[in-house]
């Protein structure tokens, strides 16, 4: 099990080769969906069982011209990357806004989590401070709970009020881990929050109910060659492996200097994060385990561009072999462009 001790002291990773593997491809997007909603920003992922699909989270949903702004969607994707024409509804919400993550929870329900952060304005809204506990209902899903872990977290004193940015979940043994994209600790290292017993945290009770208890659990360097010099990312999303390590995405924080592409790295408990692969140009915001249980699926946010997602093998223990982190110039359509 990774633990706050296994990475204060981690020396930073090597890179390797970005063009080893397969390259992000475009997401079938139906015209049917774009004329119920924007172009889908893709920053979270997970797979469903019930519905045989993978669950993908927007920045944006629905569209502001038709009122349906902020629509309370989640996207529902193919195993063969083209999504559905129908959004997936949460029951019993009226708004969605600035939805960023999303795991898996115990029996087949799931964690939602927006950013809790500031909006491009500055301004902190309420309606961007949510956890979700959800449940399937039929094809669609239903809130069995909920938090603002905003106010968790500072008055845990982790984090200064006004300050966090959060874009990661991931579920293990009863806890919710949760990876900001913001702040960094005071080394530069991107932090790895837990909440255990998040369950009965988020089961309504009359009488007594359980407080969210969140501690810091994880500092992990993220230190990447940008185009003018060494840049520290933020955590864009997480997912444990079968064998306990975390495959972990990461970008360059809001006003931060831009990173020239965000990044997959490996957590395994007692070593130093192994970067293993670059992505120039692009921003993968989603990982999670496939549904074969022996790769990964990885999402981009291509802003109002067609999304793009990647399909890789499960990371190994064989060291790769090490080359320079600065990534190679490109613009986020080429990849695109180039399928």
């Amino acid at each position: 099990m990774l633990s706050l001790a296994s990475f204060t002291a981690l020396v930073l990773a090597v890179a390797v080769d970005p063009e080893l593997g397969p390259e992000p491809a475009p997401i079938g997007v139906p015209e049917a969906l774009l004329t119920r909603t924007t172009m889908p920003e893709p920053s979270g992922i997970v797979w469903s069982p019930t519905l045989q699909r993978y669950l993908i989270v927007s920045d944006d949903t629905g569209d502001k011209a038709s009122g349906t702004n902020h629509a309370p969607w989640l996207f529902a994707m193919s195993r063969d990357g083209v999504f559905d024409s129908t959004p997936i509804p949460i029951l019993g919400l009226e708004k969605l806004n600035d939805a960023e993550a999303l795991c898996q929870g115990p029996s087949g329900t799931f964690f939602l989590a927006t950013s809790h952060a500031k909006n491009r304005h500055g301004k902190a809204k309420a309606e961007r401070r949510h956890l979700f506990w959800l449940q399937p209902s039929g094809r669609a899903l239903k809130v069995l709970g909920s938090a603002d872990l905003a106010t968790a977290i500072t008055s845990a004193g982790l984090v200064p009020e006004g300050a966090l940015d959060l874009e990661a979940l991931a579920f293990r043994d009863g806890a919710l881990y949760l990876g900001l994209k913001a702040p960094q600790s005071a080394t530069g290292s991107a932090l790895i929050l837990r909440i255990p017993s998040i369950v009965a945290a988020l089961t309504p009770s009359a009488t007594a109910p359980t407080p969210l208890t969140p501690q810091r659990w994880a500092e992990v360097p993220l230190q990447v060659s940008g185009v003018a010099g060494p840049v520290v990312q933020g955590i864009s999303d997480l997912s444990f492996l079968p064998d306990g390590s975390l495959a972990l995405l990461a970008n360059s924080p809001k006003h931060q200097p831009p990173d020239g592409g965000g990044a997959l790295w490996w957590l395994v408990p007692s070593k130093p994060p192994m970067l293993l692969r670059r992505f120039p140009g692009l921003k993968p915001e989603g990982v999670t385990l496939a549904e074969d249980g022996k790769s990964l699926l990885i999402v981009f946010d291509h802003d109002r561009e067609q999304p793009l997602w990647l399909r890789l093998p499960l990371p190994t223990q064989d060291p790769p072999k090490a080359l320079p982190s600065t990534p190679k110039p490109s613009s986020p359509s080429k990849a695109a462009a180039t399928r």
